[in-house]
C-alpha cells in the first residue's frame, strides 16, 4: 500500500481540484445573481478575493511533503503579506473610503489579473509548511553526514 500512497494522494487532489472548480463557479454565480438584484457590487469582489486565495492555498497542497509547521519567514514577509495586502485592498475598498496612495494603470492590471489572490494564498502556505532547507542547513547536514 505504501507504494500506491503517492499515486492515491494526486488522484484525490485532482478529485478535490474538480470539486473545488465545481464550487467555486456555483458560488461566484449566486453571489452575482444576488448582486445584480441588490444592486451591490462588494459581494462580488469579497467572493472573488476569498475564492481566490482558496484556490492558491489548495494548489499548494500538491506540493507540501510533510505537515509539520516550519515558518519561511522572508517567503511570508516578502511575498505572502504584500500580496495579501494588494489583494484585499479592492474588497476593502468597496465598503471603506479607501484610496491608494500610489499606482494608477499598473494596479489596476495587476488586481484585475485574480492572479495577487492565488499567489497570496499560495505562499501562504509554502510559507508555514516550509520544506525546503536553507543552504546553510544543507551544509550543516553534509557536515553531520560527513563527519559519520
Amino acid at each position: 500500500m505504501k507504494k500506491w500512497s503517492p499515486y492515491l494522494w494526486k488522484l484525490i487532489w485532482i478529485i478535490g481540484l474538480f470539486l473545488l472548480t465545481i464550487i467555486s463557479y456555483d458560488i461566484k454565480n449566486e453571489v452575482r445573481v444576488m448582486s445584480a438584484s441588490t444592486f451591490s457590487i462588494a459581494p462580488v469582489f469579497w467572493t472573488n478575493f476569498i475564492t481566490l486565495f482558496l484556490w492558491g492555498v489548495y494548489l499548494s497542497l500538491i506540493l507540501i511533503k510533510k505537515w509539520t509547521i516550519n515558518i519561511n519567514l522572508p517567503l511570508l514577509i516578502c511575498v505572502c503579506i504584500p500580496c495579501f495586502l494588494f489583494s484585499i485592498f479592492v474588497p476593502l475598498a468597496t465598503i471603506l473610503p479607501l484610496s491608494f496612495p500610489i499606482g494608477g494603470i499598473w494596479f489596476n492590471k495587476a488586481i484585475s489579473s485574480y492572479f495577487i489572490e492565488i499567489v497570496a494564498g499560495f505562499t501562504f502556505m509554502l510559507s508555514i509548511f516550509n520544506n525546503l532547507k536553507s543552504d546553510n542547513d544543507k551544509k550543516v547536514d553534509d557536515k553531520i553526514h560527513n563527519n559519520s
